[in-house]
């Protein structure tokens, strides 16, 4: 809530009595309320960060997005920002600042060989639900003669070897692959 509003605070105390102007003063606060609420989420659409659903759909439509009914906010928010960091041309240097600044430092691994034309991006499973959005960036920045290959970094032997055979056993083979353990 933006705002909680008070109409009768604002009049003297002396008038707080009068039955006509606290029935006033009820109906007015609801309205001043969703008013202040109102330009609250004005300004905060002004930001793909603070943007609500009504926001995030304005920024969509302006960048022709094609958005899944199923994608949360922050889903919706990291794809407009994606698309937003895009530019071309671009040096490794700049791609690793773009996906330190949507993925974060240590959430992906970048191999680039120029030699062979190809750009290897693994990125970690705890950032799995971005993988999409991040696919869509590389493939309209990359140099269409660059092979581009994204995957995900699934669980390696490392990560499983702090746990016990009998832990380990509550999980699937997918799941012990897929997903983030804790």
């Amino acid at each position: 809530m933006a705002r909680e509003v008070d109409v009768l605070s604002y009049l003297p105390p002396v008038l707080h009595e009068i039955k006509e102007l606290v029935a006033i003063a009820n109906v007015e606060n609801p309205v001043l309320e969703s008013l202040w609420q109102e330009i609250e989420d004005a300004l905060n659409n002004q930001f793909v960060i603070s943007a609500n659903e009504k926001g995030a759909g304005r920024y969509e439509k302006l960048l022709k997005l094609k958005v899944p009914a199923t994608d949360k906010i922050e889903t919706r928010r990291f794809r407009i920002l994606t698309r937003y960091q895009e530019q071309a041309p671009y040096t490794k240097r700049v791609l690793k600042q773009i996906l330190d600044s949507l993925l974060g430092e240590g959430q992906y691994v970048l191999n680039r060989d120029v030699a062979e034309k190809t750009l290897e991006v693994k990125i970690e499973l705890t950032a799995k639900g971005m993988f999409d959005a991040v696919v869509v960036m590389l493939e309209r920045i990359t140099p269409q003669n660059m092979i581009l290959t994204v995957e995900l970094r699934y669980n390696q032997n490392s990560t499983l070897r702090r746990y016990t055979h009998a832990q380990l056993a509550a999980f699937t083979h997918q799941q012990l692959r897929e997903e983030v353990l804790t």
